[in-house]
């Protein structure tokens, strides 16, 4: 493809965000992003990895919302329970790929999907599966599992929803 196609190329967002291409940006010999203006000349970048498709205009994925939606990680603040009992300090957080796995806050590790995370972290009861839930020998949800909303849906869609909830228990 050849570059002075995007000048003045028109752009849409996934969000519905309009302006045109001004100019292209490289770092060495890598593309990284596209500088353009909207109808008002108000100037906004866009990663080349967000672009989705080129062709009569180039359309891409808006990741401003989410940027500026997202709260920082920030390690050695206090941790507490729901109840406002301490847990101790937040030494690690662990990811795979984007997702946020695990929060490491003491000694133990509690799922990212039940923390809210602030100036302090205040971890969610959180209830684990006791053993694993089977369905026809196959194990669907393994023990130890949070009791999530996808673990939730899993279950449901298994057809195994009252097994799962009773695996809390027992």
């Amino acid at each position: 493809m050849k570059l002075s196609l995007f000048y003045g190329k028109k752009v849409v967002s996934t969000d519905g965000k309009c302006g045109y291409v001004l100019s292209v940006n490289a770092n060495g010999c890598i593309l990284e992003c596209l500088r353009c203006a909207d109808e008002d000349e108000n100037e906004f970048y866009i990663d080349i990895r967000n672009i989705v498709s080129v062709g009569d205009k180039i359309i891409y994925e808006d990741r401003e919302r989410a940027i500026k939606a997202s709260k920082p990680l920030r390690l050695g603040c206090a941790g507490y329970d729901e109840r406002g009992v301490f847990l101790g300090n937040v030494t690690e957080y662990e990811y795979k790929g984007t997702k946020l796995l695990n929060a490491k806050i003491g000694k133990k590790n509690y799922p990212a999907a039940g923390i809210e995370r602030g100036d302090a972290v205040i971890v969610k009861d959180c209830v684990k599966l006791k053993s694993d839930v089977k369905k026809d020998g196959k194990v669907i949800i393994k023990k130890g599992e949070a009791l999530s909303k996808e673990t939730v849906n899993k279950a449901v869609e298994a057809g195994e929803f009252v097994q799962t909830t009773m695996k809390t228990i027992v």
